[in-house]
């Protein structure tokens, strides 16, 4: 469980919500696990709750009854939903870092297995006007994927839509490159991709689920400019089930290394 950390509500909307619930669920002289109990949750996610991680609005909504905010949490989160979307992804990249288990579906490479020139093409098609700190952005992914380069890489298991290798993302050259580069990663005992061909049903958006160190699992879902992350067991049930029914319809992972060879010559120039 996450150690209690003194908040300074001043300092940004989370540590104000964080404070709110935890000065409310003290005066009425509860426990940590008290609070869970009665919001059917856990107390570690009560825990991160107050150490300002806030709760999704579901959760958020049995708080503000329980603890009888009047409606002030739940305001607070929508603000807060409103106003973060550019901060959607933090906390699933922050454990993405130290998962141990990723499972994925993806319309394009997934950022672990992008080259920095797929990942430049990828961020310049997403933001038209011209994105405001590419070279940057670019760099930090690439630093994300040091992930595999430890002793205790992540198990990674990726279902990848099959226009995901025919679409011309940048440059054809770009796209050789990128293939080449996902050939090399699926030699890696710990990588894992199966192609899920164009004729079967998929998503409108990616799928990622985390198991992390600790046994939490964790789901986030992206779409065009907007992504969610949940932490509630019940949502991250809903998502694995999405993702076992797109994993059952890919190809295996020698199908899939074959696709993704073939792949390579629709790109020559």
């Amino acid at each position: 469980m996450p150690a209690q950390n003194e908040i300074d509500p001043s300092e940004s909307l989370e540590s104000f919500i964080a404070d709110m619930i935890r000065d409310a669920r003290k005066r009425r002289e509860w426990r940590q696990q008290d609070l869970a109990t009665k919001v059917f949750s856990s107390t570690t996610r009560i825990s991160e709750i107050e150490n300002g991680d806030p709760p999704d609005l579901k959760l958020g909504r049995q708080i503000d009854q329980v603890l009888e905010l009047g409606g002030a949490l739940v305001n607070l989160l929508v603000i807060r939903d409103r106003t973060a979307f550019r901060d959607y992804a933090q906390g699933f990249l922050r454990d993405q870092a130290r998962a141990r288990t990723i499972h994925e579906f993806s319309l394009v490479v997934p950022g672990l297995l992008q080259t920095p020139a797929y990942a430049r093409a990828v961020m310049e098609q997403a933001v038209p006007g011209g994105h405001p700190d590419i070279v940057g952005a670019v760099r930090r992914r690439a630093e994300r994927q040091a992930v595999f380069d430890g002793p205790y890489p992540p198990w990674f298991w990726v279902v990848l839509d099959e226009n995901a290798l025919s679409k011309v993302v940048g440059s054809k050259e770009v796209m050789r490159g990128q293939i080449e580069w996902l050939l090399e990663a699926v030699a890696r005992p710990f990588i894992n991709v199966q192609i899920l061909k164009a004729d079967r049903a998929g998503l409108p958006g990616s799928v990622s689920l985390l198991t992390l160190n600790s046994g939490e699992r964790t789901a986030y879902t992206e779409g065009f400019g907007i992504g969610c992350y949940m932490v509630e067991p019940s949502d991250v049930d809903r998502f694995q089930q999405v993702y076992d029914r797109l994993h059952a319809d890919a190809l295996g992972i020698v199908e899939s290394e074959e696709i993704i060879r073939e792949a390579l010559g629709k790109h020559d120039d």
